[in-house]
């Protein structure tokens, strides 16, 4: 049930008349939890937002690490926005500089859980088992950063969702025997549906998971200039399917 989805390759013209017309810049996305069915309504709706602030870019959403790690000696991308693990998994690779950071009506990091049936009562009961997350793509490496010391990618079947509510769901029919799930998500759940949940339990609690981070890469020239833009993007139309697509209100400096 793994979802693979390929590089969006759909490109923005724009009018000879744009601001800072030398130049376009490319600014790449990698967001594992992404909603598959937003990344072009996201593309549109970020690539026109940042030509109101004055930047030519194209942007490039990516399911995949490896997409992303592909498409970056080609493009030599000038900014990107990327999970926070993946931030820190790459830094002394590509060096970039985290500037920004996502915020949740002001707060940076979100709490995820890991829910299983009552009768697991340990994670490591979890090894050759079933469990549901939010995955955009196959990242493996994402899973691994997820998953507690004892279970990785290859030794646990993911199963990936679109929604918490669906892995937590799932769980609940007894069709994989855990799910990853946002802490508040599976207590809002708890409460609007007591019968789904009853024979479920939270087995661990997760380390507090920073939202995402707005780097530039050491080639930029418009640092400051994406730093503005961002700074302002506000949590409403048009650009509130684009924070959403992050599951944040806005970005701050790191």
């Amino acid at each position: 049930m793994k979802i693979k989805l390929t590089i969006l390759t759909l490109f923005l013209l724009f009018p000879l008349s744009a601001p800072h017309t030398g130049y376009a810049d490319t600014l790449f996305v990698f967001n594992p939890e992404a909603k598959i069915s937003k990344i072009t309504k996201v593309k549109t709706e970020l690539e026109d937002y940042l030509k109101s602030q004055g930047i030519n870019a194209d942007v490039y959403i990516f399911a995949t690490p490896e997409d992303f790690e592909n498409s970056a000696k080609r493009l030599q991308p000038a900014a990107a926005i990327v999970a926070s693990y993946y931030y820190t998994m790459m830094k002394n690779k590509y060096l970039w500089n985290a500037v920004l950071a996502g915020h949740k009506d002001g707060a940076k990091f979100y709490n995820k859980v890991m829910v299983s049936l009552k009768s697991v009562t340990a994670p490591l009961q979890l090894k050759d088992k079933s469990l549901a997350a939010v995955s955009l793509g196959s990242s493996s490496s994402y899973i691994d950063a997820l998953l507690p010391p004892g279970l990785s990618a290859r030794t646990v079947r993911i199963v990936s969702v679109s929604k918490d509510i669906d892995a937590i769901m799932a769980l609940g029919f007894e069709q994989v025997q855990a799910a990853i799930v946002i802490k508040e998500n599976f207590e809002k759940l708890e409460k609007i549906n007591p019968d789904v949940v009853k024979n479920l339990h939270i087995l661990q609690e997760m380390n507090p998971i920073p939202y995402p981070k707005f780097v530039v890469f050491p080639e930029s020239a418009h640092t400051e200039l994406f730093i503005n833009a961002f700074k302002k993007i506000l949590y409403k139309e048009p650009t509130k399917e684009v924070l959403k697509f992050f599951d944040i209100t806005g970005f701050d400096s790191e």
